[in-house]
């Protein structure tokens, strides 16, 4: 599994005789756009996966955390062995967001939440589908205005996302671990603005066909 590396959320102990359900995936994505959540909604419904989101609108990494471990012990998440948060953050380019991404990253791993961070922006997973652009982007539009390029279709609101970039699926995995080599060999580390461009959505992608395939 690409994310053996990071622990999951600590379970929880099941009652005897409890029925076992499905496992359960806990999100959390960033309220000035809709694109994340729709993309999943859309993966879920596909895949016959129980995805939930966490409730909020922040924007900032810390308190997107922060709702999402909240979540976690509302949905007593653990309880299978299965389960997973993750908590879905764009990195934009201005360094100052280096210190919030710091301190998300520790709060996620004291707690086993997956801290995922997009280089700057969800829509460079969104270009993999089509090719690897090592391009270093100075803002999150010139992303988009990438995107639109192959995709002229694409909205914010990622209706219909998931459904034109699912048979792409396999190609956006390998393009998206190329990029992560490259940040890698150039000496960027990960989860800052500088690890650019790059795209942790893979590993999630990744884990919910891995649990479509067993649930």
């Amino acid at each position: 599994m690409a994310m053996s590396h990071c622990r999951g959320y600590q379970a929880k102990k099941r009652n005897t005789g409890e029925r076992k359900r499905k496992s359960l995936i806990l999100l959390s994505a960033e309220g000035k756009n809709k694109t994340e959540t729709q993309y999943f909604t859309d993966m879920a419904k596909a895949l016959n996966l129980n995805i939930r989101f966490a409730p909020g609108n922040y924007t900032d990494p810390i308190h997107m955390v922060e709702a999402l471990i909240k979540a976690c012990q509302e949905h007593e998440l653990g309880t299978e062995p299965e389960d997973r948060a993750f908590c879905l953050v764009d990195s934009d380019v201005n360094t100052d967001k280096n210190v919030q991404l710091a301190k998300a990253d520790s709060m996620s791993q004291k707690t086993g939440i997956f801290l995922i961070v997009s280089s700057p922006c969800f829509e460079v997973w969104c270009l993999c589908h089509y090719g690897c652009n090592s391009t270093h982007y100075m803002s999150s539009g010139a992303v988009v205005d990438d995107l639109l390029k192959k995709l002229p279709e694409y909205r914010k609101s990622g209706e219909g996302l998931y459904k034109i970039l699912a048979p792409n699926t396999a190609t956006a995995i390998a393009n998206a671990k190329l990029l992560e080599r490259a940040c890698n060999d150039a000496g960027y580390m990960p989860h800052t603005v500088e690890y650019s461009p790059s795209s942790e959505i893979y590993k999630v992608v990744e884990y919910l066909i891995e649990r479509a395939h067993a649930d």
